[in-house]
């Protein structure tokens, strides 16, 4: 193994392991916007939805422009809007622009990084966070249920 290819991989298990960890420190956060959801008309293939096209595209903003699209089409206020639910997700993910910023700065102490590192990590961590989302509202919905 070249010096070169193990620093690749020692890069890659250092993000694992900040993603991971910044990940879990947002869960609570992800599991009060799925209840919030859940008191709304939102059902779980648009959640699920959300989530799928997370983790297919290459663009936070591909995400971000869904979600706008379900807030301003919401004109009766009783989906994404309802209480502005949807806008405070948007700014939820825009946050963690912030953890991603944090986590490329502190690997660039140890690790050359490429240039596109921050929106790397800033994706993942929304993949990440609408997956929290999308397990706790069908949780939540089923549990609404019985």
């Amino acid at each position: 193994m070249t010096r070169q290819s193990f620093q690749d991989m020692a890069l890659r298990v250092a993000l694992d392991r900040a993603i991971a960890r910044t990940s879990d420190e947002h869960d609570k956060r992800a599991q009060e916007y799925a209840s919030r959801l859940t008191a709304t008309k939102v059902d779980k293939t648009q959640v699920r939805g959300l989530e799928s096209l997370a983790c297919t595209t290459d663009k936070v903003s591909d995400i971000t422009d869904w979600l706008k699209l379900r807030v301003g089409r919401d004109s009766g206020r009783e989906r994404w809007a309802k209480d502005g639910v949807g806008r405070d997700l948007l700014s939820g993910l825009d946050g963690l622009r912030n953890d991603a910023q944090k986590i490329v700065a502190a690997l660039s102490k140890t690790y050359s990084l490429d240039t596109d590192q921050e929106r790397q990590v800033h994706l993942r961590l929304c993949r990440e966070f609408l997956k929290h989302l999308a397990a706790h509202f069908e949780y939540l919905k089923a549990e609404h249920k019985q």
